[in-house]
């Protein structure tokens, strides 16, 4: 992991300090403090690089982890929302700290267990506090009970929760004819059931939301998901990018249009594409056994 903000400009490296002292003045079980996602990254959006674009406008926040001795402080709200407040109260952050907490404990079984977001964090975060006290875990060779378990929880996680409710999300805004609204929940359930297939065959989660390289990656473990979102003739492949666009269009392009025969079209793709993701992946969770 780094240690160096050299990479961003004084200005930021004086108000994520200036988040470091208020965090550590308010709790006194802090073991580390971690900058990770953009940030640490150097791919932050301020205000004044999202002028005059449309689509998708977010300024970036300050991702901080937090790693405290137990899990009693880490888990407890009231604490954390103070420290958050007196942060805001300074008022003179153009980003928003975000501030996740885990126990040292609890961190080191995701870590030892390889898990995506942690890993990440691990390989691309930035320590900006360290007690010594403390080292992170190294990934570890899971026994196949483990390896099954993890994979359930993803399964659950993405397929269950995410890609079915987001298809009937997209069947209630649709059937109130709120058809561009309807067409992201569609996008995100066609996402989520790529990257249920994703973390359950590979154990990764890969920071894409495009279906078209998502859908290249997935195929890589199933052949039977090539063109299961067609795009073989013209209009399929005109309807396939307004699908792919409707993660930005959906929400934030008032020139977004759909027709509901566009919709059903894509639905019902989709529709397969969460049937077999659901066959594959239950076979390969049962496979790990």
């Amino acid at each position: 992991m780094k240690n160096s903000l050299s990479h961003l400009p004084q200005k930021k490296q004086h108000e994520l300090q200036d988040i470091v002292e208020v965090i550590l003045k308010n709790c006194t079980e802090v073991e580390m403090i971690i900058l990770y996602g953009s940030y640490a990254r150097g791919t932050y959006k301020e205000p004044w690089d999202l002028e005059d674009k449309s689509g998708f406008r977010q300024i970036s926040d300050y991702d901080i982890l937090v790693v405290t001795s137990t899990k009693e402080v880490a888990q407890d709200l009231l604490l954390w929302d103070k420290i958050y407040k007196v942060c805001q109260s300074l008022k003179k952050y153009i980003a928003d700290p975000r501030i996740l907490t885990h126990d040292i404990e609890t961190l080191n079984i995701k870590l030892a267990e390889e898990q995506y977001f942690y890993s990440d964090i691990k390989k691309e975060g930035i320590i900006l506090y360290d007690s010594k006290k403390f080292k992170l875990a190294e990934p570890r060779k899971l026994m196949p009970k483990e390896r099954q378990k993890i994979a359930q929880d993803y399964f659950e996680s993405w397929f269950t929760i995410r890609a079915e409710g987001f298809f009937e999300g997209y069947k209630f805004f649709s059937s109130r004819s709120l058809y561009a609204i309807a067409a992201f929940n569609l996008h995100q359930a066609a996402e989520s059931a790529y990257k249920t297939i994703l973390l359950v065959f590979s154990n990764y989660l890969p920071k894409e939301h495009f279906l078209e390289i998502l859908g290249k990656q997935a195929e890589l473990y199933c052949s039977l998901l090539e063109n299961i979102l067609a795009k073989q003739t013209s209009d399929e492949e005109y309807r396939f990018k307004l699908l792919d666009y409707a993660y930005i269009g959906g929400r934030y392009d008032p020139e977004y249009r759909i027709l509901p025969s566009e919709l059903e079209l894509l639905a019902a793709d989709v529709k397969k594409l969460l049937d077999l993701t659901e066959k594959i992946c239950k076979e390969k969770i049962e496979s790990f056994a």
